[in-house]
């Protein structure tokens, strides 16, 4: 019956068990990961007895084992992935990527029907073992403190590289393919078609290591006094800012509150009279009306115009009385 398939169960088990966990993640990028690290587990175990029996008992001859349960394997996988995108179109589609997501999911639905009409459902769960690094990927993203690129790095060479191209030769050798596909080059040629994404996804993995690795260091911060101050913005939150210190006179006078330098800006106006004074005093008082205007950092800071990525602070013996 339909209502007791491996898929429907299985179909069913996933779904329950997305809606129990899924309350418990802070983030939707631990929600997508949930029917992953379920499916990933289940087929690393359930590949196990399939890995074992072609590494002891020669190859491809010795991996018809467990017929049934092979079947029910490759059903709980199709049923996942069916899952992955249903579920993922309703509470995670800005997770689900084209080529990652439906495009993968979409061909490995119609493979596993094919696997399972022909019967190779047990070369499937034998290559079921290269989820070995999609465990450890997932485990991570739940536990970052036992992320391990190395470990992830390795696992993926091994089982969806070296492995993936071992399996890929076993079937296009004519003994092999005769006892383990009945002579069909189908088997070989999903591997050979499957193995270009495998080597693009291991090529990122690299290229993310390379990059991380020649990253430059974070740049460093003049050290700041604990007394911290909201960043003006529209957000209020604080942002990481630099420090730099400005003149002594312009320091003293940003201690003033705002209606006291403009009490002392208004007088040195009413003071200056350009037609009736020397050269000298006109630039004396010149500089006097200056030292009084705010630095265009901190107007632009007030009006909201200021750079998010050129943030600074003023810092007046030692104290933060500005961000900008």
């Amino acid at each position: 019956m339909l209502l007791f398939s491996p898929f429907f169960l299985s179909f069913l088990g996933l779904a329950t068990s997305y809606h129990l966990m899924a309350p418990l993640c802070p983030t939707t990028k631990q929600a997508s990961w949930i029917l992953t690290t379920i499916s990933s587990g289940v087929m690393s175990l359930a590949s196990m007895p399939f890995l074992c029996a072609y590494l002891t008992g020669g190859g491809m001859k010795s991996i018809r084992v467990l017929p049934q349960f092979a079947v029910s394997v490759v059903r709980f996988f199709q049923a996942y992935l069916t899952a992955d995108l249903i579920l993922g179109s309703v509470y995670y589609r800005s997770r689900i990527s084209l080529l990652g997501g439906w495009v993968h999911h979409s061909m490995y639905i119609i493979v596993i029907e094919l696997v399972v009409r022909r019967s190779w459902s047990h070369i499937f769960c034998l290559a079921g073992s290269m989820e070995i690094p999609t465990l450890i990927f997932a485990v991570a993203t739940f536990y970052p403190h036992l992320r391990s690129d190395i470990m992830f790095a390795v696992s993926f060479f091994m089982t969806r590289i070296l492995f993936h191209i071992v399996l890929l030769v076993s079937l296009l050798l004519e003994e092999n393919r005769m006892q383990a596909t009945g002579g069909s080059f189908v088997p070989a040629i999903v591997f050979a078609i499957i193995f270009p994404l495998h080597g693009l996804w291991f090529v990122g993995c690299v290229k993310g290591f390379i990059r991380r690795a020649t990253q430059n260091p974070s740049a460093r911060r003049l050290p700041v006094t604990t007394r911290s101050i909201p960043d003006r913005t529209s957000s209020g939150f604080t942002q990481p800012i630099a420090v730099y210190r400005l003149p002594l006179r312009l320091r003293s006078l940003l201690k003033l509150r705002s209606s006291q330098r403009r009490r002392l800006l208004e007088g040195a106006l009413r003071t200056f009279r350009p037609k009736s004074r020397s050269a000298a005093e006109w630039m004396k008082s010149s500089r006097a009306i200056f030292s009084l205007i705010p630095p265009r950092e901190i107007v632009l800071d007030c009006v909201g115009l200021r750079r998010r990525r050129k943030q600074r602070a003023i810092v007046v013996e030692g104290e933060v009385v500005s961000a900008m």
